[in-house]
């Protein structure tokens, strides 16, 4: 029996615990046994029911650019990965240390919206008034804040269906748990993915007849320098050094053979906390690669690099890949869902 396999049959009951206790959890919720807090303006929440690897930021950053010109909005996360606590509303100065990757992140995209961490996120939302839509980053399992719009995010490639909860798969809820998503969105499809397939997966996962279906795929934007002062070079035929710390490495690595024969890659954990033993270790792996070798890395791994003095012969190196979110169909219904929820919800309770 392959040793694989024979590990996730010794972890299935775990997982059966586990998915246990999280079901009588969400039961407790569901009849009020445990405080679930609604909040009197439209919150939108982001997440999934895996550990990792559905894109969130991306689609979080999607709803931002579509929202914020009309309404004042708030984007609040839980800051996974920064050494601080408690409710922070960021500025100008801060980092991925203070407030965690993804809020960095879109601090640096949205600089004129509020961004805003908090443990607990119905506390973070009484603390950020004068606003008229506040989005949730990763909070389908923060039971304590009823969201007015709760978006589910599913990886066409890992099937919510055929998963195992942890920790035999990468489950955190059984998939039963989708029942509370108004929307759920497939995400990270192949770019000609049948529309055949699409209706018969919308099908599968649908459990309401309300409940709304979408697909999106991941498209690449224009790499961009670490350094705003550094050009951006030709990258066909040249060495390129791929470094990242996320869930999903390999669509980075492919995107990276798209443009020269010659890649290499440093995989760290999802998100990895650089360390100076780190950054040694990635400019003694590009110094080896050759003068023209060069480092492309993700936003998010940019976010923890930035808090960080880099070398300057390392950080004029470094050229960052940007991605974006595209649906594959229906994409002007899934915005009109998005906005008709904030302008209907702000109108019924004169927000």
């Amino acid at each position: 029996m392959n040793p694989a396999f024979r590990t996730i049959g010794i972890l299935k009951p775990l997982g059966w615990l586990y998915g246990g206790i999280m079901s009588v959890r969400n039961r407790w919720y569901d009849c009020g046994r445990l405080e679930c807090h609604a909040f009197p303006l439209p919150v939108i929440s982001i997440g999934n029911i895996t550990v990792g690897g559905t894109g969130k930021t991306p689609h979080t950053e999607y709803i931002v650019s579509l929202l914020k010109d009309s309404f004042r909005l708030a984007v609040l996360s839980r800051g996974y990965g920064r050494s601080t606590r408690g409710f922070i509303k960021s500025d100008a100065a801060s980092d991925s240390n203070m407030i965690g990757d993804e809020p960095t992140q879109i601090r640096r995209h949205f600089p004129d919206i509020t961004v805003a961490v908090c443990e607990d996120r119905a506390e973070g939302i009484r603390k950020l008034d004068g606003h008229e839509a506040i989005v949730l980053d990763d909070a389908f399992q923060h039971r304590k804040v009823k969201p007015s719009l709760n978006i589910l995010l599913v990886n066409w490639k890992r099937n919510i269906l055929y998963d195992c909860v942890l920790p035999a798969g990468r489950m955190r809820e059984n998939a039963s748990g989708r029942i509370r998503a108004d929307i759920i969105i497939v995400t990270k499809c192949p770019a000609q993915l049948p529309e055949s397939e699409m209706e018969a997966l919308a099908g599968q996962l649908a459990v309401r007849n309300d409940q709304k279906v979408f697909f999106s795929a991941m498209q690449g934007g224009d790499i961009y320098p670490f350094m705003e002062s550094v050009q951006v070079p030709s990258f066909q035929g040249r060495p390129l050094l791929g470094v990242t710390g996320i869930a999903s490495p390999a669509p980075m690595q492919s995107d990276m053979e798209r443009l020269s024969d010659k890649v290499e890659m440093m995989s760290f954990p999802d998100h990895h906390r650089y360390s100076n033993h780190d950054i040694s270790g990635i400019l003694q792996k590009l110094e080896s690669m050759g003068p023209d070798a060069v480092v492309l890395t993700t936003e998010k791994d940019a976010a923890r690099l930035y808090s960080m003095q880099l070398p300057i012969g390392l950080a004029e190196r470094i050229f960052i890949m940007p991605v974006s979110v595209r649906f594959l169909k229906d994409g002007d219904a899934f915005d009109r869902a998005v906005t008709d929820h904030v302008k209907s919800f702000n109108k019924q309770n004169h927000v």
